[in-house]
C-alpha cells in the first residue's frame, strides 16, 4: 500500500516536472570548406523560457572558412529571456547561454561574423 502511494507520487512528480523544465537549444553553423567556396548565413532567434521553473536558453553559433580561398559570413541576432522569479516570489529559472565561434583556417580564407545578443 505504501509502495503504491510512493510510486504514484513519483509518477505525478515526473509528469509535472517535464514541462516545467523545458529548455530551448539552438545551434547555428555556417561552413565554407574546400576551394573557392562562399557560405553566407543570416539568422534571427528568439528564445523564451517558460514553465514552472523555466529551463535554460542555449544558443551556439559557429562560422568556419577552411581550405583555400573560401569566404564564410554569418550574421546572428539572438534574444533570450528566462523567468527569474518563480512561484511565491522565489528566484528560479534557467540561465541564458550564448556562444559564438569564428574560424578561418588555411590559405586565403576570410571568415566574418556579426553577433548581437540580448539576454534578460
Amino acid at each position: 500500500m505504501i509502495r503504491t502511494s510512493l510510486l504514484a507520487g513519483f509518477a505525478t512528480l515526473a509528469l509535472l516536472s517535464a514541462p516545467a523544465m523545458a529548455q530551448n537549444i539552438t545551434s547555428l553553423n555556417n561552413t565554407a570548406a574546400g576551394v573557392g567556396n562562399v557560405a553566407v548565413q543570416n539568422a534571427f532567434t528568439k528564445q523564451s523560457g517558460g514553465g514552472f521553473l523555466g529551463g535554460p536558453n542555449i544558443i551556439s553559433m559557429g562560422n568556419t572558412a577552411a581550405g583555400v580561398g573560401n569566404l564564410a559570413i554569418q550574421n546572428g541576432t539572438v534574444l533570450q529571456k528566462s523567468p527569474k522569479v518563480g512561484p511565491l516570489g522565489v528566484p528560479f529559472g534557467g540561465g541564458n547561454h550564448f556562444q559564438a565561434n569564428n574560424l578561418s583556417a588555411g590559405f586565403g580564407n576570410f571568415a566574418k561574423q556579426n553577433a548581437f545578443g540580448i539576454q534578460k
